[in-house]
């Protein structure tokens, strides 16, 4: 009976610890993590009154940066103001929106808030989804 006892508590605590661990761990700690902004005070950009800002935070170190910085600047146009973020130029403004990795092209609404994200390379046909999609959302111009 003893022995019974003690196994099934072996058991419980094997459980828990089990549970735990798959609780708090991250589900793909090998995916990379990136800090997005939730909002972008639209003064600190050339354009603030523009329907939409995209801003592309890149690094002059970045091997994928212009070729990204490229593709969202075809996208331009009288309603979506497009800017780039160089680290070096704007190492503030990387500071201030915890910006930890590039290329991240961020796109804001005209009041600031980030409705949408694309973190690392990206085409100006995933650029423009990711604009067209944001468009749609309700309560957006």
């Amino acid at each position: 009976m003893a022995r019974t006892l003690i196994a099934l508590g072996v058991i419980a605590g094997a459980l828990a610890v089990a549970w735990i661990f798959r609780r708090f761990r991250p589900s793909n700690p090998t995916a990379p993590t990136y800090s997005v902004p939730a909002r972008l005070e639209r003064w600190d950009f050339a354009q603030p009154n523009a329907d939409w800002l995209l801003a592309v935070f890149t690094s002059k170190t970045c091997s994928t940066c212009a070729a990204v910085l490229e593709a969202a600047e075809g996208l331009a146009d009288e309603t979506l103001a497009v800017q780039e973020v160089e680290h070096r130029r704007h190492s503030e403004l990387h500071r201030r929106y915890a910006i930890d990795a590039v290329p991240l092209a961020v796109l804001a609404d005209s009041t600031g808030t980030v409705c949408a994200s694309l973190a690392g390379p990206a085409t100006e046909a995933e650029l423009s989804a990711l604009v067209a999609s944001a468009r749609q959302l309700p309560g957006t111009v």
